[in-house]
Parts: structure tokens; sequence; C-alpha cells
């Protein structure tokens, strides 16, 4: 959107009439003294006051002035060392230099201003003067006011064409800005849709996770119990074995093996096994069976027997569910993987998307710069401006023809930003985004130029309400002052 109205680019503080207060430096004394300027757009001169002429009129006075300064061929340069005042610039003429400041920054910059296009004009003025020799040359006053109003002109179609090829050009840009801005939006939306399926799969992702990890924790404490049990049902076997072999009668290796199995002398019994245990070694030795055959050694039949039955019932059965737990909690293993590798990659497919969104949003939402002054209050001689102005330049050269290449920012790059699984995407999001910097840039460029040529036709404009004698407020040739000058100006003391 192009701007429907702007602001006066001159000081609030300073009228039209180009006058005001200012701080000069004496060219002998070299003290700094508040002095009135009067700026006369007519003949292109700068006269300085002790008191604005207004005051002199009203109070009977007359007030003369101190100085009258030609502006033709003059040039302004801002003077940035530190012994002088702030806002403090050099007038250059072609027969000495003034030391003068402002009040404020805004100030200097307008003052510059003025000072600039008046040295223009006064140059412009005086090629339009000589350019017809030949002609019946009419009064001088007349023939001044006459080459005013021409050379006036001249600039000032100059700059309305200035002005209508920036604002052209910015319609322009904010055409291709629309509908680049349009392109982006759809981007953005479809980010947001891949943005949401992506949590919701990641929600899926961690409850899978969750109940996994449960899962395994569960079938990993059955089988560290099933683990446990069988340890101690083969140390029960080989200690069974063991007592039987020793040779003692029936009784005493039944009673031993009781013993063993209560007391868990040495090793840490399931309370489920010693039971089973006891169980069945009352069932296959009675007491009346061993009382009868209380003399007897042992019976290898009867032991076989026992083991057979304790292997067959007690042992093989917690035997059989160990290795179908073993193998659920492979497959519990192989799920949780397949979670946990899938929340990696979902995270980082967010994390992607977020940063292209971020981009995005970045390039749609405008950035609130400050704007720079007018390049007609900028000194090509001074060092910062004239770099300013270089850089400007080059980059009008290189925007000149706006089109979507490859070769876009660096930044944009899909490797700076990290970018693996939305590389393709993000190519031709990051041309869209590198055109419309581009267009900011050019839009920011024009916008300049446009200020530039609004303040300039500005001041011009306001020169050549002056230019009719009857309305210009052009002050009288003043004759040399007979009483003694202000010692501290422009004059040396007498001694």
């Amino acid at each position: 959107e192009i701007r429907s109205a702007r602001p006066s680019l001159l000081s609030p503080n300073m009228d039209m009439d180009n006058q005001g207060w200012l701080y000069k430096r004496g060219h002998f004394r070299q003290s700094w003294k508040r002095r009135y300027f009067v700026v006369d757009p007519i003949k292109h001169t700068l006269c300085y006051y002790p008191l604005p002429p207004e005051e002199g009129e009203r109070s009977g006075k007359v007030v003369k002035a101190l100085g009258n300064i030609d502006l033709t061929n003059s040039s302004v340069i801002v003077e940035k060392d530190p012994s002088f005042p702030e806002n403090c610039f050099i007038l250059k003429t072609p027969s000495r230099d003034y030391y003068i400041s402002a009040a404020d920054p805004f100030k200097m910059n307008t003052w510059i201003s003025v000072l600039r296009l008046n040295s223009k004009l006064g140059t412009l003025v005086k090629n339009v003067s000589s350019s017809s020799p030949d002609k019946p040359q009419p009064q001088k006053d007349e023939q001044y006011t006459l080459s005013f109003k021409l050379a006036a002109d001249k600039m000032l179609k100059s700059l309305s064409d200035k002005a209508q090829s920036s604002r052209a050009s910015l319609e322009d840009v904010a055409t291709t800005k629309y509908e680049i801005k349009c392109q982006l939006k759809k981007y953005l939306a479809a980010v947001k849709t891949q943005r949401t399926e992506s949590e919701s799969k990641l929600k899926i992702l961690r409850d899978q996770e969750t109940d996994a990890h449960q899962k395994l924790d569960s079938i990993n404490t059955l089988i560290v119990t099933l683990d446990k049990y069988l340890q101690a049902s083969r140390y029960l076997q080989r200690q069974t074995l063991s007592v039987f072999s020793l040779g003692k009668n029936m009784q005493t290796a039944v009673r031993t093996l009781k013993d063993m199995v209560i007391s868990r002398k040495t090793a840490e019994i399931p309370k489920e096994l010693s039971q089973g245990y006891l169980d069945l070694l009352a069932e296959c030795f009675p007491a009346e069976k061993l009382r009868a055959k209380m003399d007897e050694s042992t019976s290898y039949l009867d032991v076989l027997v026992f083991y057979g039955r304790y292997y067959d019932g007690i042992h093989l059965p917690k035997h059989v569910k160990l290795e179908p737990a073993k193998s659920q909690r492979l497959e519990i293993w192989r799920k949780l993987v397949a979670s946990v590798n899938g929340i990696k990659k979902t995270c980082q497919l967010l994390s992607e998307l977020t940063v292209i969104e971020k981009e995005i949003l970045m390039a749609i939402t405008p950035i609130v710069a400050t704007r720079s002054r007018p390049m007609s209050m900028c000194d090509p001689d001074d060092e910062e401006d004239g770099a300013r102005l270089q850089v400007e330049k080059k980059e009008n050269a290189r925007n000149a023809q706006l089109h979507v290449t490859d070769s876009f920012d660096k930044s944009l790059s899909a490797a700076s930003m990290g970018l693996s699984f939305y590389k393709s995407e993000w190519q031709g999001i990051a041309q869209v985004i590198d055109a419309l910097r581009k267009l900011r840039d050019r839009e920011k460029e024009q916008s300049q130029k446009l200020d530039d040529a609004l303040h300039s036709r500005e001041l011009l404009a306001s020169f050549s309400s002056k230019a009719s004698p009857s309305t210009s407020r052009v002050a009288p040739e003043q004759k040399v002052p007979t009483q003694r000058p202000e010692i501290g100006d422009d004059q040396p003391e007498n001694r």
C-alpha cells in the first residue's frame, strides 16, 4: 500500500521563509555567537543578523545584516570534530568557510538541505542566464527573477518525474508483494497442517512408548522371578542327588533334606519352591515307610521316582514359561525401539516445521525500521553518508531487474537451517522469501527516493512562492555600517 499522505519533511520549528536562529563561529576571534539567519531563495544568498529584521521593524529600528553569503557554487559538509559543538556543519564558499551550529540534528539536516538546494538553484539560474546572451536583457531584478523561475520550473519538473517514477515503482512492488504474501500464506497453512498431523502422530508414538515400557517392566519382572526360581530348583536337584548318594539310610537322608530346605542355609529358595519340595518329599517318603525301612540303605528306585516327579511337576512348568517370556520381551524391545526412532524422527520433523514456520512468519510480518533521512540531506563528502550512498547505488543496480533465481540468500539454504527431511520443499519456499526480501529492499529504496524528491520539491515550492517581486521578502540592499562592527564576529578588533 502506497502512503496516501506524507507529513512535511521540514522542521516544525523552521517556517517556509527559511529563517531561524543558528550559532556561527567568528572568522578572526572564532567565538560562537547566536545569529538570526535568513535565506533569500531568489538571489540564493544567506544573510545573518543580530536580531530578526521583523523585531527591528516593530520597534522602529533598522536591523542591519552582519554578513551576506552567496550560496552559488557552495557546498555543505557535516563537521564531526569533537572540539566543535554538536550539530555543526561547514558552509564552504569560493571566498571562505563558515562554521555554523544548529540546536538539534533535525534542524541541522533541514538547514543543510535548504543550503544545498539553493546552491544547485544558483548554479542552474546562472547557467540559464548565460544560455541566451543575444536576447534583449530586462532589468536586473526582473532578469534574476525570470532566470530563477525558469531554473525552478526545470528542477520542479525533474523532481516531479522522479516522484512519479518512484510512486509507479512502489505500486508495482506493492502488487508483487501482495501476490508473494498470498503464496507464502498458502505455504504457511500447509506447514501448520503438517505440523498438526505430526503432533498427533507424536502423541500416538509416545503412548506406544509408555505402553511398551510398562509391558517391558512386567515381563522383566516375570523373567527375573522365573530365573531365580529355576536357579534355586537346580540347586535343590544337585543337593538331593548329593545327599542320597552318601549311602545313608532313607530316614536320615530325608531328614537332612528337610532340614536343609527349612533352614535355607546355603541358598535363597523361593517359598513356593520350598513348599512344593517339602510336600513332594513327604508324599514320596511317608513316615510309615521310613520307619519300616529304618535300617535299610537308600533305595535308588525311590530316589529316581522322587527326582522324576520333582522335575516334571515343579521344575519343568517354570522352565516352559521362561522361553516364551524371553521371546515376548524381545518383541516388546523391537516395538520400543521402533517407537523411540519414530519419536526421534517426528521430533526432527516438528523442529524443521517450526523453523520453516518461523521463517515464513518473519517474511510475512513487516519489519518496522528507522527511516533514514532523505538523500538531499546526506553529505556526499562525508565518509558515512558517502559510503551509504555508494551502497544504495550498488543495491539499485543489483535490484534493477528483480527476478527469482537459484542463487538466493545463503542464510536461507537448507544446510544452514539444519533441514534434512524438507530440503526439496524448502527450496521453493526459500526462493519466494528471497524474492520478498528483494522486493522490500526495492521498496525501501523507492520510498527513500520518493521522500527525497518530495522533500526537495517542497523546499523548491517554498522558494518559488517568493519569486514574484510583490510577494518576495528580499532584504533591501544594506549599506556598509558606519558604526564600529561587533567584535568577535567576522571583523577583527581595531586596536
